[in-house]
C-alpha cells in the first residue's frame, strides 16, 4: 500500500457524516461523525451502501477518501485528538 497519512477527514468536511476508506491493514472502514454506527467491511461497495443507508440518501453525507489515504478503525480510534485538515480538493463526496 505504500507511505500513508492519516486524517480524521469526516470531522474537517461540513455536511459530511460517514467517511469511507481503508484503514491499515486494508479493510474497508465506515466511519461515523457521531460515533453511533460504522464497521469493518469486506469490499468498497459493501461500505458506501451501508453508509448511504444509513444517511437516508442524504446527498454529501458520505465522504470517500483518496487512495493511499488510511483511515483510522473507529473503534480504536482516540476522537481526543487533533488532526491536521485534508486537502478538500482530493474529497470524493458520494
Amino acid at each position: 500500500m505504500g507511505k500513508a497519512l492519516k486524517h480524521d477527514i469526516a470531522g474537517a468536511v461540513s455536511g459530511v457524516r460517514f467517511t469511507v476508506g481503508r484503514d491499515e491493514n486494508g479493510r474497508w472502514i465506515v466511519d461515523d461523525r457521531d460515533g453511533l454506527v460504522g464497521g469493518i467491511f469486506r469490499d468498497r461497495a459493501s461500505a458506501v451502501h451501508f453508509a448511504i443507508f444509513e444517511s437516508d440518501h442524504q446527498p454529501g453525507a458520505v465522504c470517500c477518501v483518496p487512495d493511499g489515504v488510511i483511515v483510522s478503525d473507529p473503534l480504536k480510534a482516540d476522537r481526543s485528538r487533533a488532526c491536521p485538515a485534508p486537502d478538500r480538493s482530493a474529497l470524493r463526496l458520494v
